[in-house]
């Protein structure tokens, strides 16, 4: 009898923890389930990526549970009831993730246009600061020549010192635009000295010819001086600018010089001329004289008598005059009656006057020599 009891018991007991672990796998299984639902709802609703490492954490787990379930339900049981707090956790921590996610975005985006707006503006500031220093610099190319030579280069620093990747600072872009500035002035003043050269070459030829023009109009007592002047002019070719506008310079003054004695003589004639046609000379024409260094224009004048006045004007302004062949006092009368002619009515000033010879007078006709005067201016 009692054999039988016994084991009779043991039989309800194995089949009592058969009931218990059909039970508490079923069960278990259903929590698996209605998580792995879970989970695919988060991952249809987009939230998973907001949670991937609490998601996979959580699929990985719910994986072994699956396996466990079989092999030792009671324990899948209740690790399945601490799985379903961070299951049943996970839809709304996954939703404030994404909030928070969306939030950081909106604050990253903002923060993004806010460094962006600041970037631009210092962006803008320091290209107005080198917009600024770029025209204070060409302010300073004082020499319009050098700016146009250095036009390509200028558009080429222009580019690479201001272009919208350029970092350049104002100090860079000053010393880059002292650097072309300094070059092409060199290359302008290359430029000027040469145009220089050649303009004052030309100038030099020009004044040359102007000077040969004026020496070929010379004519009269003037002329032999004039041609020596021009003689003068054929070593100017050999000389520096410097040199040859010093010698035109002295040329063209003594021409002029050697034309206004030949004027004021030509005056002084004239004047000769009519006082002693005013005193009753008959007076011969003027006559221009060349003998050895001599130059001197002769003005001879007669009377009926046979008394003669005889008048030499040098170039130099020198006046020689004599009076002979006079009877008695009739020279001195001559004298004081042309003389002062000159001075009152033709306004000749003489000067310096000496006696160079004199005839005391003589009222013998048949007296030798006739009485007579030459003064010199």
């Amino acid at each position: 009898m009692s054999r039988h009891f016994e084991a009779q018991y043991r039989i309800e007991r194995k089949r009592r923890q058969e009931l218990f672990n059909q039970r508490v796998r079923e069960t278990t299984r259903s929590y698996l389930d209605r998580y792995r639902g879970v989970l695919d709802d988060v991952q249809s609703q987009g939230l998973g990526e907001y949670v991937e490492a609490e998601y996979s954490a959580i699929e990985r787990e719910l994986s072994h549970l699956t396996r466990l379930v079989e092999s030792d339900p009671a324990a899948a049981r209740d690790m399945s009831i601490e799985l379903g707090r961070r299951v049943h956790a996970l839809p709304r921590h996954a939703r404030g993730m994404r909030q928070a996610f969306i939030q950081a975005q909106r604050e990253a985006e903002e923060a993004a246009r806010e460094a962006e707006r600041v970037r631009v503006e210092q962006q803008a500031k320091a290209r107005q600061e080198l917009e600024i220093a770029w025209q204070d610099e060409l302010t300073t190319w004082a020499d319009p020549l050098a700016r146009q030579l250095a036009f390509k280069s200028l558009s080429e620093a222009r580019s690479r010192l201001m272009g919208t990747s350029s970092r350049v600072s104002v100090d860079d872009l000053r010393a880059a635009l002292k650097a072309v500035k300094v070059e092409y002035d060199k290359k302008s003043q290359q430029i000027r000295e040469q145009e220089s050269r050649v303009a004052e070459a030309s100038a030099t030829e020009e004044t040359l010819q102007l000077c040969r023009d004026q020496i070929a109009l010379v004519g009269g007592g003037a002329a032999e001086r004039a041609q020596a002047l021009g003689a003068s002019l054929d070593a100017v070719g050999k000389m520096s600018p410097e040199d040859a506008a010093k010698h035109l310079v002295e040329v063209t003054r003594e021409l002029d010089s050697a034309v206004v004695d030949e004027s004021c003589r030509r005056e002084v004639v004239q004047a000769v001329y009519r006082a002693l046609e005013d005193a009753g000379f008959v007076t011969e024409k003027p006559r221009l004289v060349r003998e050895g260094d001599a130059n001197e224009v002769v003005i001879h004048g007669r009377r009926p008598a046979g008394a003669q006045a005889l008048f030499k004007v040098e170039l130099s302004g020198k006046l020689n005059y004599k009076f002979d062949h006079y009877q008695g006092s009739a020279c001195k009368k001559d004298i004081d009656t042309v003389l002062p002619r000159l001075q009152s009515i033709y306004g000749i000033e003489l000067s310096t006057e000496r006696v160079l010879w004199e005839n005391p007078d003589d009222k013998d006709s048949d007296a030798k020599p006739q009485p007579g005067m030459t003064r010199e201016k």
